[in-house]
């Protein structure tokens, strides 16, 4: 998400939950646009030491998946985070470090499948209960869930559930998501679904998500159809992060006649528009691994990269540390010299906030 990110359908369901958290999800949405608005002028400013809070927090509940997903660090066994799980301990020596009064929204899942963790909805709660919005994308392949968990969901405040689905027939879905079930998917979506509203609930928005691509293009209109039939949301993904000798055979056909297969690295800061970055995650979001680690970014899978720990080091030493410092300059400045010091940020191909050669500072 980007600044005023937050949706204005979001804004109105802070009217429409109970009064204590009704209150507390409209101070932090104020507040929340006000960092904001404070990191995109600090980005643009090229601020290294910022004054901005974090908004969003992207926890892991855990590196762990069912799936074997063509071009994810988990489902292809390539990366090396850790396969451990976010525990009910490690969580209790995070939040005395968290920065709660700047939260707005908390994603639970990043590189594994989130719903394999057995105390995720108590996670859940525990952001729900002081008016963090909280966001799951799962890929809801796992097993066949029964009503007690989809209560159990519905019922510990989750504001989004996104479902990666990627397709509209087990071919397409199977293409990409591989070891996958698409039937046991639309059970899944579609047994949440009734459970929300038969406890009658406004949470959790539900949404059937495809990243368009090559394989799947022809499917559009019958994956919107079969979401419409499931009572959920269509939410229709066209960038897609392909790794680069498989792009021509991934990328979608109106996605190639439009950008091409290439990668761009380079945004125009001078734009009135926020920056549409991963990079910008150093200015508004804290990324936690599932045993505290603090990282620059979502994209981030190495453990030797950690910033810090979150367990262990206060969140005020870690936001402006000397390395977080180092890889916002790198991020901003295409003429920086490498970190001396493991990162992701070198390679990465998203490094794309570096804008100042193109204003020619």
């Amino acid at each position: 998400m980007s600044l005023m990110r937050i949706p204005g359908r979001a804004y109105r369901l802070l009217f429409r939950t109970g009064r204590r958290q009704r209150i507390q999800s409209y101070l932090r949405y104020r507040n929340a646009q006000r960092q904001l608005a404070l990191a995109e002028s600090e980005m643009r400013d090229g601020k290294t030491v910022v004054r901005a809070r974090p908004v969003y927090l992207i926890l892991d509940p855990g590196p762990i998946c069912n799936l074997r997903c063509r071009f994810c660090r988990t489902g292809t066994g390539t990366g090396s985070l850790a396969k451990e799980l976010l525990t009910p301990d490690t969580f209790a020596r995070l939040v005395p470090n968290l920065p709660l009064d700047s939260l707005f929204e908390a994603s639970l899942f990043n590189w594994g499948e989130p719903l394999l963790n057995p105390n995720l909805t108590e996670y859940i709660r525990f952001f729900a209960d002081r008016g963090i919005q909280t966001v799951v994308h799962a890929n809801f392949s796992a097993r066949d869930y029964d009503d007690a968990y989809w209560e159990a969901l519905v019922r510990s405040g989750l504001h989004h559930f996104v479902a990666s689905v990627d397709g509209a027939s087990q071919e397409t879905y199977g293409a990409y998501r591989v070891g996958g079930d698409f039937e046991r998917v639309l059970r899944n979506i579609g047994g949440l679904a009734r459970t929300r509203n038969r406890l009658g609930s406004e949470t959790p928005r539900i949404s059937y998500k495809m990243i368009l691509n090559r394989i799947n293009q022809h499917e559009e209109e019958k994956a919107r159809e079969l979401a419409g039939r499931l009572g959920v949301e269509f939410w229709l993904q066209e960038d897609f992060g392909i790794l680069e000798p498989f792009r021509d055979e991934w990328t979608a056909d109106r996605i190639r006649e439009k950008y091409g297969t290439g990668q761009t690295t380079a945004v125009d800061m001078s734009a009135q528009s926020p920056v549409s970055t991963e990079c910008r995650q150093m200015w508004d979001t804290l990324v936690l691994s599932a045993n505290g680690d603090v990282r620059a970014c979502c994209q981030v899978h190495s453990p030797g990269c950690a910033l810090g720990n979150l367990t262990r080091e206060p969140f005020e030493d870690l936001w402006n540390s000397a390395k977080m410092q180092y890889l916002r300059r790198f991020a901003l400045d295409a003429q920086a010299a490498p970190p001396d010091f493991e990162n992701w940020c070198v390679t990465c191909p998203l490094r794309n906030a570096t804008f100042r050669k193109e204003r020619g500072a």
